[in-house]
Order: C-alpha cells, then sequence, then structure tokens
C-alpha cells in the first residue's frame, strides 16, 4: 500500500498500482479534496480493471476468487465491486465456466466429488447449479473403480498400507466407505502379485 497525503497531516492508503497511476497523471495537482478523492477512485477503477483481465488472461476465476484478490491488494470493496460487475458484463468472468473447467481439470486429476464440491464452495460456486454435475465430469465409471485406479499409481507402503491408503483417498475427496473398499482391493492386489 503506498500512503496519500491528504492535507494537514492526513494520508489515506491507497493500492500502489494506483500511486503509480497518479504519479504518472499529466494532470495538474488537484485543487480539492474532492477531486483527490474523485481521481484516486477513477484510477483505482482502471488499475482494478487491469488487474482482474490480467488474472482473467491467465486462467479461468470465480467472481469470488478475483473479489477477495483484488480485496488483498488493498482496493475498497465498492471498487472491486465495480471491476467484478464489468468483468461479468464482459464475460470475462463467468463462474459457471470457471467452475466447468475447475471441476473437469480436478476430476481428470483422480479428486472424488466430495473434494470437488469444497474447493467449489471455497471459491463461492454452488456445485448443485452446475449442470450435469457430478455425472457429467466423473463418468460413467464407479467412484470405486477410479480410486482404485488411484491407488494403482502408488506404491504399496511397507507399513499401514491400509491406514495410509484410505487417508490418502479421504483426502482426494472419496468417502469413507469407497476409500475403504479400494484400499482393501489394492491391498489383495498387491499380495497376489
Amino acid at each position: 500500500m503506498a500512503q496519500v497525503l491528504v492535507g494537514d497531516g492526513e494520508s489515506i492508503a491507497i493500492p500502489v498500482a494506483v500511486a503509480r497511476a497518479l504519479n504518472a497523471s499529466d494532470s495538474p495537482e488537484p485543487e480539492s479534496r474532492a477531486e483527490l478523492f474523485y481521481r484516486i477512485r477513477e484510477a483505482a477503477d482502471v488499475c482494478a480493471w487491469a488487474r482482474l483481465v490480467d488474472l482473467a488472461s491467465r486462467r479461468e476465476h470465480s467472481c469470488a476468487e478475483v473479489l477477495g484478490r483484488l480485496r488483498d491488494a488493498g482496493y475498497t470493496p465498492e471498487c472491486a465491486e465495480r471491476a467484478v460487475e464489468r468483468g461479468r458484463d464482459k464475460r470475462i468472468l463467468n463462474d459457471m465456466r470457471f467452475a466447468d473447467s475447475f471441476a473437469r481439470s480436478k476430476a481428470a486429476c483422480g479428486w472424488g466429488p466430495l473434494r470437488i464440491e469444497r474447493e467449489l464452495r471455497n471459491r463461492g460456486v454452488e456445485p448443485s447449479e452446475m449442470p450435469g454435475w457430478p455425472d457429467e465430469y466423473l463418468g460413467e465409471e464407479p467412484a470405486q473403480e477410479r480410486a482404485l485406479e488411484l491407488l494403482r499409481r502408488k506404491r504399496m507402503p511397507e507399513k499401514n498400507a491400509y491406514a495410509k491408503f484410505v487417508r490418502f483417498l479421504a483426502s482426494r475427496g472419496y468417502s469413507l466407505a469407497v476409500a475403504k473398499d479400494a484400499a482393501r482391493a489394492r491391498i489383495d492386489e498387491g499380495q497376489r502379485d
């Protein structure tokens, strides 16, 4: 955060990007406190928008994620909201598009439905609002088969294999029943080899 001297020793904190934009401006010094705050607001809106576009150019983000990132960068809640609303209007931000991309990528990595749902909620998206969740994303294969396939990629632990496998699958978002069944099946396969 940068400090802007308003007058009489008073200062306000603004994001560094906004301070740089104000510094680079060719405009004459503001004549009043109101004009200063107006310029700060204009510069903040421009900088928040640039930050949003930069974030969206790297990967899909949910509106809640971008809002949080902008607020963490020091933008006021109102400024962050204006930027996110503009992002929605211009279709740069779309929660369902983000959720679709996120769920597909995490399902491909072997995450289970519980973890994907938890992470989507943490990012401000309700999974039940996604068309086709979870069937379209997790496929026809039963959860136990997906979990067992995930365990087949792991080396068999020498000690406490059952407990380690169950913990691993639970951390990946599989239900305890599925994790237990898959762990037993993997251990049985390992003993046959």
